[in-house]
């Protein structure tokens, strides 16, 4: 009998697991079936272990059970799998410790007593599973509040070491007093384990928000910071436009005299192409239906030119209302002055910036490529600069931005080409 409530305490875990994060993290739905059977491969596999009755190892494949149901069907992080693995294996510890601690409480008996009686076995277990019930949706609510997740590898590793200190002081105590005493200490220093256990988790959630402010924060900022780039260009094509504009009047003038002394002779029709050739020099170069991408990309051709940088472009004419100027300025301005900044640290033969940019099958593709200097791609991927005293910022805040419109943002290294691909659904 104690077998077969263990098998479905195990299983109740593994389901209340898989629930926990039920509204949190997208399913993995490629190979489901082969995923299930390998999760109930070693749901059998953790039932034999129960059999050899070796505590640690119990509690080890437990975790390894949890990990395994977030890991293998949920698009979760290791990082964070592993941390709502532990959290989860503590918390089947401590309900099937109060399921024995209250019944030895309320029935009066020793610990020892408790675990011998047949006749209590059933208690025990129920008083498991309510727990398991409660404690899971407690912090499935927790888990569902909090939408991003932010520790530092070092908290992680502290919150571990203290789940463990937890673990190993009360199973110490527990060995030390269960012949001779009846479980109401072990639930008063267990409710103070878990009230300290909900402190530090609160203060990580706390930490973390701030995090996420501050990385809201920079972002905020390099947005200003690129919009008041943008405004400095703007302001610079306006006085030329001003001083071309003010010497327009003047140089119609000598061009009508010129005329009316010479007639249209070569004299007069050279002033007029050099003429006309400055009023062009008012119109952009590059125009397009979105207003502040047209600027965009004439401001890094103007950049290329004066770098010795070639700058080619595949581009379907065609509006993004959806995307907001901030957003627009954050995604180009960030990977075109990448792309520069990649070409100046190479040789001026392989300086070459290309962009392409399409409308079909109801999605926006836009794919920038640059050749660049030999770097990690590991490091771009985790948000980590190839450039010294560069925070990664960059293409942290490009990735957050096309996120914002639910768009995918793939980055990859290919023979020395760094290449960022971005696709939106096209919502017009």
């Amino acid at each position: 009998m104690q077998f077969v409530l263990d098998c479905v305490t195990t299983l109740l875990i593994a389901v209340l697991c898989f629930f926990m994060l039920f509204q949190k993290y997208e399913i993995k739905k490629d190979h489901l079936i082969l995923r299930i059977t390998g999760i109930f491969g070693i749901i059998v596999v953790k039932t034999g272990i129960i059999l050899l009755k070796i505590a640690p190892l119990n509690l080890f494949m437990s975790l390894v059970m949890c990990f395994a149901v977030i890991k293998l069907l949920y698009e979760c992080k290791t990082r964070t799998a592993l941390m709502y693995s532990f959290i989860y294996d503590i918390m089947t510890l401590v309900t099937d410790a109060f399921g024995v601690l209250f019944v030895s409480a309320f029935y009066g008996n020793t610990i020892t007593e408790t675990l011998g009686a047949t006749d209590l076995i059933w208690h025990h277990h129920i008083w498991n599973w309510i727990m398991l019930l409660f404690l899971s949706r407690i912090i499935s609510l927790f888990i569902r509040k909090n939408n991003n997740v932010n520790v530092r590898w070092y908290e992680f590793v502290f919150y571990i070491f203290l789940l463990l200190y937890e673990v190993i002081f009360f199973a110490s105590v527990s060995s030390a007093i269960q012949d001779y005493m009846s479980g109401k200490f072990l639930i008063f220093l267990m409710l103070g384990f878990m009230i300290l256990d909900i402190c530090v988790m609160v203060i990580f959630n706390r930490i973390s928000a701030a995090r996420e402010s501050e990385q809201r924060l920079r972002l905020m900022q390099q947005q200003e910071e690129l919009q008041h780039q943008m405004y400095q260009e703007l302001q610079k094509k306006y006085a030329e436009t001003c001083k071309v504009a003010h010497d327009i009047k003047r140089h119609v003038s000598s061009l009508r005299s010129l005329i009316e002394t010479n007639g249209s002779d070569d004299k007069a029709q050279k002033y007029l192409s050099e003429l006309t050739e400055e009023s062009d020099r008012l119109y952009p170069a590059i125009r397009n239906q979105n207003p502040m991408l047209e600027i965009i990309l004439n401001t890094t051709m103007a950049k290329c030119k004066s770098s010795n940088i070639e700058f080619s472009m595949s581009i379907e004419d065609f509006e993004m209302p959806f995307i907001s100027d901030m957003d627009m300025t954050t995604i180009f301005s960030n990977l075109f002055d990448n792309a520069i900044e990649a070409c100046s640290e190479i040789a001026k033969s392989r300086r070459k910036i290309r962009i392409i940019m399409r409308a079909q099958m109801g999605l926006i593709v836009i794919k920038i490529t640059n050749p660049c200097a030999d770097f990690n791609i590991s490091d771009i991927k985790l948000g980590r600069s190839t450039k010294k005293n560069h925070s990664g910022i960059g293409l942290s805040n490009v990735r957050k931005a096309v996120e914002k419109y639910e768009g995918i943002m793939n980055v990859k290294k290919e023979n020395n080409m760094f290449c960022v691909s971005i696709t939106f659904v096209n919502k017009i």
